[in-house]
Order: structure tokens, then C-alpha cells, then sequence
């Protein structure tokens, strides 16, 4: 048998407070997706985070393999890490640069 009572005052207003946050959840997932230029930066910044942490990576195992290269080598390298250390925002730009790349053309080859 349903529960056919009528509902009392405090049914109602739990009714309504529950519809009021469930709206504002979604309000607030709407804006959220509209806001592209603000998603956009949070995801550049979050690319320039994970570059940044993988050049540091990188410029440590080429230290270490540095270490075991003939001494003109090792000059050469130890020039393009100074280089580097000089402007790491040109380095890490040229590296989110080519990982674009990389993944457009990837997706285009899966595409075909």
C-alpha cells in the first residue's frame, strides 16, 4: 500500500531545500562549463606544471649521463643545459609546442 497522507509543512520545505541545492549544484556545473577562458588557463597552467616538472627530470638524467661522456661531449651538453638554465620558458615552450603537435598528429592518424 502507498502512503497516501498528505504532506505537512516540513516535508514540503526539506522538499524544497533539497530542489534548492540540487539547482544551485547545477547553476554552478553550468557556469563552470561556460567559462572557457578561465578552464583554459587552468589547463595551460596545469601543462606548464607537468612540462616544467619533466624538464627538471630530464636535465637531471642528462646531468648524470653527462658524467660519463668524453670531455667534448660533455662540454657541448653542459653549453645546451646553460643554455637551457638561461631561458627554460622558451625550453618548455618549445616542448608543450612539439607535444601538440605530436598529439594532432596522432589523432589525425587514428582518424584515417
Amino acid at each position: 500500500m502507498s502512503d497516501t497522507r498528505q504532506p505537512d509543512a516540513n516535508d514540503i520545505r526539506q522538499d524544497i531545500e533539497r530542489t534548492r541545492r540540487e539547482l544551485g549544484d547545477t547553476a554552478e556545473a553550468l557556469a563552470y562549463k561556460t567559462n572557457v577562458p578561465a578552464r583554459t588557463k587552468e589547463k595551460a597552467a596545469e601543462v606548464l606544471d607537468t612540462a616544467k616538472a619533466k624538464a627538471a627530470d630530464v636535465a637531471e638524467q642528462a646531468q648524470r649521463k653527462i658524467d660519463n661522456l668524453p670531455e667534448p661531449a660533455a662540454q657541448r651538453a653542459r653549453g645546451l643545459i646553460v643554455a637551457v638554465k638561461k631561458r627554460p620558458g622558451a625550453f618548455v615552450a618549445g616542448a608543450v609546442a612539439s607535444l601538440v603537435v605530436l598529439r594532432r598528429l596522432t589523432r589525425r592518424r587514428r582518424k584515417s
